[in-house]
């Protein structure tokens, strides 16, 4: 097993890929108008049972076409982007009729993502692509009434999450070589003839996926923009406390992009390229991403009450997202070898001052918690780096992938 070396190209997102990404704009936003409407545990699980299903499923044609490149199939984007559509529009009508649109769209997804795959071509960066059983849970919901049907949609994505986090790149080539040896001992024994002689290992093309990755991230900061200003069009009354309000929102969502895209790679906050694992940046990118989804919902709701006190639902909401938003920040930071001097002077305090603010002042006016949210993020990343100089983004030069492969 040997690693061919390629050479170095510039790549970024194609038109078709962008115009593909368009439908994570209808998923966001139906998505984050579920906790609009409601914020009960039993929504906010739902909520993150559709929305990992619906990143996974957009997660598996990015990864098609950041392997494919210029040879991705314009027929294979659309009809994905037809089966996230399905997905999207079920979400209002998730508990009756609609959840079996859903689960279905979901299931011929997964196995769709799998199947345009070349053969005998194993994703080592993204094994969801090799192992469909996080699937199986949601095909069986077909026939279970709810709330059983939402923990068997659960136990899906858990599954899948587990696999994501534990399987390896190497175990599932290993376990593809494993079973073509067993399909050449069944020709030799005069079985079935075997037709596939190789197996191709793939890694991802980490900046371009990265740059997907933010794109992504832009279009959930996006959402927010859509919520805040909808609800200063509602507002009735436009005064000083509604411009604190509203300005405090944008500024939220601005701090989260400069976190994430200029402190950051692939929308992340501390993550540098080519230190974590693309299949541990995939997963740290779903997390994240929901949790800016839930704070997009929070802030139009916040906005929506300038002039009133914000339940205390909405206000967990808010605080919620921007400590998970700050707490997977600190994760990519130990992952990138942060010391102990930030993370307990950067790190902990961003987690814990959130969760702090909602219990020790549960009555605080909605325009200075949203700008303490703001201090919050922007203390996550207030860091210059050793030479003194600010971090440039990171879309230059992009790297082909190593491509691992066994021939027979």
């Amino acid at each position: 097993m040997a690693a061919e070396p390629v050479p170095t190209v510039e790549r970024h997102a194609t038109w078709k890929e962008l115009f593909f990404d368009l439908v994570v704009v209808a998923g966001i936003g139906q998505l984050a108008h579920l906790l609009h409407e409601d914020t009960e545990p039993t929504t906010l699980g739902l909520y993150a049972v559709l929305y990992l299903a619906f990143w996974i499923s957009w997660a598996g044609f990015a990864v098609y076409g950041n392997i494919a490149g210029d040879d991705a199939k314009t027929h294979v984007l659309i009809t994905a982007m037809l089966g996230l559509a399905v997905m999207a529009a079920s979400v209002p009508g998730i508990h009756g009729s609609r959840a079996a649109a859903f689960v279905v769209a979901y299931v011929a997804l997964r196995w769709y993502a799998g199947a345009v795959v070349q053969r005998g071509r194993v994703l080592l960066d993204w094994p969801l692509a090799q192992y469909g059983l996080g699937a199986l849970p949601w095909l069986i919901s077909l026939w279970v009434d709810a709330p059983q049907r939402y923990w068997l949609w659960g136990v899906g994505i858990v599954i899948d999450l587990v696999v994501l986090l534990l399987t390896s790149g190497e175990r599932a080539l290993q376990e593809a070589e494993e079973r073509l040896e067993r399909v050449k001992s069944s020709r030799r024994r005069g079985g079935p003839a075997a037709g596939l002689m190789s197996i191709e290992g793939r890694h991802t093309e980490e900046e371009h996926l990265w740059e997907r990755l933010g794109l992504f991230v832009i279009i959930v900061l996006g959402e927010g923009l859509i919520q805040i200003i909808d609800a200063a069009a509602d507002s009735a009354q436009w005064d000083r406390a509604t411009v604190v309000v509203a300005l405090g929102a944008f500024a939220l969502l601005a701090s989260v992009w400069a976190a994430g895209l200029l402190h950051g790679t692939a929308g992340i906050p501390q993550l540098t390229p080519h230190v974590v694992a693309p299949r541990f940046v995939m997963l740290l990118h779903s997390l994240l991403t929901g949790s800016l989804a839930a704070l997009a919902a929070a802030l139009g709701v916040a906005v929506e009450h300038t002039h009133e006190e914000l339940p205390m639902e909405y206000r967990a909401l808010l605080c919620g997202a921007v400590a998970a938003y700050c707490a997977l920040g600190v994760v990519t930071a130990l992952l990138v070898g942060k010391g102990r001097r930030w993370f307990f002077g950067r790190g902990v305090p961003s987690v814990l001052v959130p969760i702090a603010v909602l219990f020790v002042w549960p009555d605080l006016h909605v325009g200075l918690l949203v700008w303490i949210l703001v201090a919050v993020v922007v203390w996550l990343v207030l860091e210059k780096p050793a030479d003194g100089r600010p971090r440039r983004e990171s879309r230059g030069r992009v790297s082909r992938p190593r491509q691992t492969r066994t021939n027979t």
